[in-house]
């Protein structure tokens, strides 16, 4: 447990069926999930993220490659004996026990004394919140709250590492928003891994420390939030977290990690630049709308506004460039904003030199 890595996954590969019908879910997929860390899987349906999330909990196993726990294989190791529990989509809770019963039925089926399992369940209804409902039966309590009984029974046996197969799908907007915040807590207080599957950017954004975004059976990339949202490494990365404008531009030079890219109007500009993208010639680059700002006519890029999208919090500008495509920018709402702005009016923009970022295609 010395050196921090809770989980290690090399070279995993699974491949469902054989001959012209096989399909590979998982293709060479190599991470490392650190201690303590809240980790998620982040990615499309059929991107692959449930199928590691399985082999991780031992319900099903790699074509190739290792799964280590604390240095650990995990290879004979069947379900019940990894120090691993999983929370599902659906909770799966006794609609017949009580929130108690429910919490504490993990520790009876474990073989442990009733004070023990008396003494668990009443910090885990502490630590969820629950202490109060823990004697009404589960089919008498919200959708929000059977998740937090959930969370408390996967959590009593104090596994080394809790997998979340998207358990908040099934909540409604408001609740989920709550939960979230709300597990990224009960992670700090147990101190315990957490590894999460999602397809909602939102999601990912808000609890992680760090995400592996996927697609087609592989992690793209992997990183903090801000790095994966600010600095994506690849156009699926950019396009599948949050919104995003692809320029069509030409890399003149690279050093390091940034490039000088010259854009469709003339104007160059300094863009990240990752390894892998091109270093001369064509490429694409990504830039967020709320890293461009509206400017006068001799801005970078020109263009007429064609749309214009209030928010509440922010309004969305919507541009048809000049030299053809569209650029959408997030400007913030507040009280002392008094320029106008109409459809069908001639703006130039701009944003600040670092902010695009290099594309591999």
């Amino acid at each position: 447990m010395g050196s921090g890595i809770a989980i290690d996954i090399r070279n995993c590969s699974k491949i469902f069926g054989t001959g012209t019908s096989a399909f590979t879910a998982l293709d060479d997929v190599s991470v490392t999930i650190r201690e303590n860390e809240f980790f998620t899987l982040l990615g499309p349906s059929g991107c692959g993220k449930t199928t590691l999330l399985r082999m991780i909990a031992g319900f099903g196993h790699p074509t190739s490659g290792a799964i280590e726990l604390y240095g650990q294989d995990l290879s004979d190791l069947p379900p019940y004996k990894r120090p691993v529990n999983t929370v599902f989509q659906n909770y799966s809770l006794f609609p017949h026990m009580t929130v108690a019963e429910n919490i504490g039925f993990g520790l009876e089926m474990l073989g442990k004394p009733k004070p023990e399992i008396a003494a668990t369940v009443a910090e885990m209804l502490d630590l969820v919140r629950m202490t109060p409902m823990a004697d009404r039966r589960t089919g008498q309590i919200s959708g929000g709250q059977q998740q937090r009984v959930a969370l408390a029974r996967a959590l009593a046996p104090k596994p080394k590492v809790l997998l979340l197969d998207e358990p908040l799908s099934a909540l409604d907007f408001k609740l989920r928003k709550d939960m979230q915040i709300e597990l990224k807590r009960l992670q700090a207080e147990t101190g315990i891994t957490f590894i999460f599957v999602t397809h909602d950017q939102e999601e990912a954004l808000t609890m992680s420390d760090r995400i592996a975004v996927m697609n087609k059976g592989r992690i793209l990339q992997i990183g903090g939030p801000r790095d994966i949202y600010d600095h994506p490494a690849e156009r699926f990365v950019a396009d599948f977290i949050g919104d995003t404008n692809f320029i069509e531009a030409e890399v003149l030079t690279v050093a390091g990690d940034s490039a000088e890219v010259r854009l469709p109007s003339g104007q160059t500009v300094s863009a990240r630049h990752s390894d892998g993208a091109p270093g001369a010639g064509r490429a694409t680059i990504a830039i967020r709308p709320e890293h461009a700002v509206l400017a006068d006519d001799q801005g970078l890029m020109q263009g007429r506004i064609e749309n214009i999208v209030y928010f509440g919090t922010d309004t969305h500008v919507h541009v048809t460039l000049d030299h053809g495509g569209q650029f959408v920018v997030r400007r913030q709402n507040s009280p002392d904003r008094t320029e106008a702005i109409a459809v069908g009016d001639a703006v130039g923009l701009t944003f600040p030199p670092g902010v695009g970022q290099v594309l591999k295609d």
